[in-house]
């Protein structure tokens, strides 16, 4: 009689007949009718496609356009006040020059400045924006998502660029891939009624904007007629108690400044200070925190630079900033064309031809 060992029997377990074809199909219209759904109802929210995404990235694209040469000789640094503020088209039809927009949300561009200044070889305009109480403060503040994007422009590996394009490519058709949107955030924002004992959290604003080719920002049309996203915005900038800027403070950023100056201009460059719009609490809160004469005024004596201020301009005057912070797209156009007409007047556009720049050592 012939043994059967127990490791040599094989279970042959049959595999029911199933119509694996028919449930690949109906898994994939299932995807497609609620990916069609949700992107109808992300539409209906206001939200478009072609809204592109922002990051350090997007940021590294325009950075390393000083490093190859590809630019116009004027490039836009600072906060998001030059970022809403600055119509790029405007721009290049009153000029012929097409900014390089380097600006990022709630940065100051004195760092900017700084790595301008000592790692490229940029020799055309700059432009930068003062936003007082971001400005002339002390350390911390800036966007998360440009946490240490002076350095990321140069180490971003290829399968980062990659992703970058393909996420830009997929944004230009389909609304609902915007971060702000996306279902977490939108639990986070459920309207929960406040018994009065609760201020906030007001701890960051929600979608501000709507983002195009070369970082062009443009306000959101639902901050200009949603009252609960506009007053959500307006407790952002001023829920934070900030103490007056101290001189010493004021002293070291202002010479830092010049220092950065100074290195752009000795090579044939200059740099022009631009302080958008602001109004009501925003604006006293800017004021009382970091006033004019102490800090714009000081900043451009020390530098020896040319500022255009908006309070020194009757046609820069009575523009619409919903948020107290920020233009409209329509009247950022006016305000580009305005301040672009002070800086064609000035001549300070048109310093020279388009930099013909070696990458920097």
């Amino acid at each position: 009689m012939t043994q059967v060992n127990e490791q040599d029997v094989v279970t042959v377990r049959e595999i029911p007949r199933a119509p694996l074809a028919a449930i690949a199909w109906f898994v994939l219209a299932v995807a497609l009718v609620a990916t069609a759904a949700w992107e109808w109802r992300m539409r209906s929210l206001g939200l478009v496609a072609g809204d592109l995404a922002d990051g350090k990235s997007s940021w590294a694209v325009e950075r390393r356009k000083l490093e190859s040469g590809e630019h116009d000789g004027v490039v836009l640094i600072g906060g998001s006040r030059i970022l809403f503020d600055t119509n790029l088209d405007v721009f290049q039809e009153n000029t012929g020059r097409r900014p390089v927009q380097l600006a990022m949300p709630g940065w100051n561009g004195q760092p900017v400045l700084k790595d301008i200044a000592e790692n490229s070889r940029f020799a055309g305009l700059v432009v930068m924006d003062d936003s007082p109480t971001q400005l002339f403060r002390q350390g911390g503040g800036g966007h998360p998502l440009f946490t240490g994007v002076l350095e990321y422009w140069r180490d971003e590996g290829p399968a980062r660029r990659a992703s970058h394009r393909i996420e830009n490519f997929l944004s230009r058709w389909l609304a609902f891939l915007d971060d702000n949107y996306s279902l977490m955030t939108l639990i986070d924002r459920v309207d929960i009624p406040n018994r009065g004992r609760i201020r906030g959290p007001y701890l960051s604003v929600w979608k501000l904007s709507e983002r195009y080719a070369d970082r062009q920002y443009v306000m959101w049309r639902k901050i200009e007629t949603n009252e609960r996203l506009r007053q959500h915005a307006i407790r952002v900038w001023l829920g934070r108690d900030l103490p007056p800027v101290s001189d010493e403070v004021i002293a070291g950023i202002c010479a830092d400044i010049a220092r950065s100056v100074e290195k752009i201009r000795a090579r044939g460059g200059e740099v022009v200070f631009l302080r958008p719009p602001s109004t009501g609490d925003v604006y006293t809160r800017e004021e009382g925190i970091a006033p004019r004469v102490a800090t714009w005024d000081r900043m451009l004596r020390e530098s020896r630079a040319f500022g255009i201020n908006f309070e020194d301009y009757p046609n820069m005057q009575g523009l619409n900033l919903p948020d107290l912070s920020h233009l409209t797209r329509e009247d950022a156009s006016r305000f580009t064309r305005a301040y672009v007409d002070v800086l064609l007047r000035e001549g300070h556009v048109g310093l020279r031809t388009p930099l013909e720049a070696e990458p920097a050592g």
